[in-house]
């Protein structure tokens, strides 16, 4: 059994805790609210602070864990040997430390899910919001990846960020020229915010090629038996409606929603997160 330790702030409604995974690498998560337990794993540029709002709006039906994936927050490095596997691991320590049998996942947190419920039964319902599945793309999609990690070694994290925005394909950034983008971003995305991006871009890295890896592997998740909620935005570009059509016709148990007006980055506290937790607590009381 993994050893959980508490760390009491009385001043912050969230409690934080942390737990030590398969290769003992510490993973921490916020927990609030009261009710059954319900993990919230974020995606790929965020961290558990990036999902406060989400948590609170759920917070009065569930006790709401929201993880640290390794790689930032409270939790420990990727580590040289980082992969999906690695984080389902993860996922695993946080959900016998919690004992929670729903589960949240959004972008890469989404894949992330997926992954770990091949394997791990304990999720008797799991609701995710445009999981980082690719499905159909060409071997040029990807040309994003080493300009990325080209910018990474030159220290241009700038460039190595517009080229993941427009790579990633979740706005309509993805048809501007890189050098466009690259201005747009640095008008748009300053100060803090900034701040966690950069120090995040190592890690992202790491993750989208971990999904360039599992490329087409969405008949893996067949053998998933929970209950499913896929919810997309209306406002995502028709790759991302795609991906949740697939994975509908894939999945036994599932259930789709889209929500009208809502983005990729909606569950996040700057965006539209209380449209989505209000989805996200229907279906899990229903």
């Amino acid at each position: 059994m993994s050893n959980v330790k508490n760390i009491t702030n009385y001043m912050d409604p969230f409690t934080h805790s942390k737990v030590n995974s398969e290769d003992g690498t510490v993973i921490g998560y916020q927990s609030i609210g009261e009710g059954p337990s319900l993990i919230v794993i974020h995606g790929a540029l965020s961290t558990s602070d990036n999902y406060r709002k989400f948590a609170q709006e759920l917070s009065d039906s569930f006790t709401v864990h929201v993880m640290d994936r390794r790689g930032r927050g409270m939790s420990g490095p990727q580590g040289s040997e980082y992969s999906i596997s690695k984080e389902c691991e993860d996922v695993k320590a946080v959900q016998e430390a919690t004992g929670a049998n729903y589960v949240f996942g959004h972008s890469f947190g989404g894949l992330v899910t997926l992954e770990a419920a091949r394997t791990n039964t304990s999720f008797t319902k799991m609701a995710l919001y445009e999981p980082g599945v690719s499905v159909n793309s060409l071997p040029t999609d990807w040309d994003w990846i080493s300009e990325y990690e080209q910018a990474m070694k030159q220290k241009d994290f700038r460039g190595a960020f517009a080229s993941f925005v427009r790579g990633a394909g979740h706005t309509p950034l993805k048809r501007m020229p890189k050098w466009y983008v690259k201005f747009l971003l640095r008008m748009m995305i300053r100060g803090d915010r900034w701040n966690q991006i950069e120090t995040l871009l190592p890690s992202n890295l790491n993750e989208h090629k971990e999904v360039q890896r599992l490329e087409s592997t969405y008949r893996n998740y067949q053998v998933i038996n929970a209950d499913l909620l896929l919810i997309s935005g209306e406002k995502s570009p028709e790759s991302v409606h795609q991906m949740i059509r697939v994975l509908d016709d894939t999945i036994s148990q599932t259930q789709t929603i889209m929500l009208p007006n809502l983005n990729h980055l909606s569950p996040e506290n700057e965006n539209r997160p209380v449209e989505v937790a209000k989805q996200i607590k229907q279906y899990f009381l229903n």
